[in-house]
């Protein structure tokens, strides 16, 4: 049975370190991944950058990105969740 792609918020805190957009985009690459929406910015706290990341992937396949860009040095924490709200508007279109 092949699992249905959805859509998937993934917050990633790093630390402020030039280059790590890139390094996190080659990930995405690798696993052939499309980026939906990519948003980075300040954190709560300072010198973090907050990197929010929509994708629409299967459950497993953002688990094993999570967990490869965990292994990153400057990553110090990385979540997902899916998008329940998005999905019911898109459905009910």
């Amino acid at each position: 049975m092949k699992s249905e792609n959805k859509e998937y918020t993934i917050t990633a805190y790093t630390e402020d370190y030039l280059g790590l957009i890139g390094r996190i985009n080659a990930i995405f690459s690798r696993r052939r991944i499309s980026i939906v929406n990519l948003n980075v910015g300040p954190s709560e706290m300072e010198r973090v950058k907050k990197f929010v990341i929509i994708v629409r992937e299967t459950e497993e396949s953002v688990q094993k990105i999570t967990r490869q860009m965990e292994k990153q040095v400057d990553v110090l924490e990385v979540h997902y969740h899916k998008n329940p709200c998005l999905t019911a508007v898109l459905h009910a279109s």
